[in-house]
């Protein structure tokens, strides 16, 4: 930044100030998420984000300062903070928990030392690299030639340093794959994560964006991006979108702390989702996953109050259904998305998923009147709702869903199925 980029010395401790701030943010998430995941799969996503900002360090210069290199600057500070937060907390917890009973002490004192084997090389290898791509260049250029002249497009420009990110990148490569191989228990796989870290898109021809206003990337479709071989880039459009969870959580927590709860809930979610319902059109198209994301992120409150459920899962679907109503979306589509997030919810905390679905189909009978669908036409958006998402966790969880459902409700859903030719 200093040398290559000429930035002043202000903005280089500016970017390290908004660095540490990222990172202290994020402490308080990535530990409650350690909890419950796993702390190896929570170092697992913060190394896979950390390996996309040493990526995106190659093209902040090319080759000098161009209108994306602070912009960039920024968003790589930030997203460095983070994926810190996450190696500096999960690296000695997870030293600890897989230690041999009676062996703790070698164990931890080898897993240092290769620590600062690694720390203490990583710098000499580095600096002769340094000197010895210097003097070195690559240049990638497009060219358009016409009978009167000739342009030149430059599209990638690597030279000095940027060789170093790119071989820091394969490296972490290694060290991402190696880690796949440590097994902790209670881990869960990196799909179960990522849903609970991102509101996922059922389609992907969709945008990748479903919260307006809180959208990173949000002119890109999620799926092609997800399918995009780049480690982070999942987990980076994953936090964007965490908060809308965090807030449902803290409406639902604020609500049951007295009687009157489905209608303090739903007052807590129409405040907090206000900003995310402005969009008219946006909501039109994503309201499923906006109300998923929101009814998944108020199931967390099982996990730090004496309250079961059972108990929420009627009226996070009810207060959900009204307040997205309220901002266009189909009752339907309401139901789906709120059974959706319950059932991911219920998995993340542990909660019995059998009994989660039954509380969905009683919480979406009784409310179907009201938002005018017959009982059959809910129940079957609930269970639908509740079967995608446990598809996503595994055929452990789509068994104890199915368990509770009556016949003739899958196969309504089997008959209403498109069938392939």
């Amino acid at each position: 930044m200093l040398q290559r980029l000429g930035l002043p010395l202000t903005w280089v401790i500016g970017l390290s100030v908004l660095s540490q701030l990222s990172n202290m943010l994020f402490l308080r998430i990535w530990g409650p998420f350690a909890d419950r995941v796993g702390s190896k799969s929570v170092l697992s996503l913060g190394v896979s984000l950390y390996l996309l900002v040493i990526l995106g360090w190659m093209f902040t210069a090319m080759p000098e300062r161009y209108f994306l290199t602070i912009p960039l600057l920024v968003i790589l500070h930030i997203f460095a903070g983070i994926a810190n937060a996450a190696v500096t907390l999960t690296v000695g917890t997870i030293g600890l928990k897989l230690a041999p009973q009676g062996e703790s002490t070698s164990y931890l004192a080898a897993a240092s030392l290769a620590t600062n084997l690694g720390a203490g090389v990583g710098p000499l290898f580095g600096g002769l690299l340094a000197d010895f791509f210097s003097v070195r260049q690559l240049n990638v250029t497009f060219t358009w030639i016409v009978p009167v002249s000739t342009v030149q497009l430059p599209a990638l420009s690597i030279m000095g340093r940027d060789f170093l990110f790119g071989i820091a990148f394969m490296v972490g490569l290694i060290s991402l794959g190696t880690l796949a191989i440590v097994r902790e228990e209670g881990e869960l796989s990196r799909e179960v994560i990522l849903e609970s870290l991102m509101s996922q898109m059922r389609e992907f021809s969709r945008p990748m964006s479903s919260v307006p206003g809180f959208a990173f990337l949000s002119n890109f479709p999620f799926g092609f991006i997800k399918r995009v071989p780049i480690p982070g880039l999942d987990v980076a459009m994953g936090v964007t979108v965490y908060e809308i969870g965090e807030m449902a959580r803290a409406a639902t927590s604020a609500a049951i702390r007295g009687r009157r709860v489905t209608k303090k809930l739903t007052k807590g979610l129409e405040n907090g989702l206000a900003a995310v319902w402005r969009d008219k059109d946006k909501v039109k198209v994503h309201g499923i996953e906006i109300t998923r994301h929101a009814a998944r992120g108020a199931i967390h409150v099982v996990s730090e109050k004496p309250v079961g459920v059972e108990q929420l899962a009627g009226p996070v679907m009810e207060g959900l259904v009204k307040v997205s109503g309220q901002a266009g979306v189909e009752p339907e589509h309401a139901i789906l998305g709120a059974s959706q997030g319950i059932i991911q919810g219920a998995r993340e905390t542990g909660a019995e998923l059998g009994t989660a679905t039954l509380k969905t189909m009683e919480a979406a009978r009784e409310m179907a009147e009201r938002v005018g669908l017959s009982e059959e036409k809910a129940v079957a958006s609930a269970v639908e709702g509740a079967l995608e998402a446990a598809e996503a966790i595994g055929s452990e969880a789509v068994a104890q869903v199915a368990e509770v459902v009556p016949e003739e409700v899958l196969e309504s859903l089997s008959a209403e199925a498109p069938t392939t030719p």
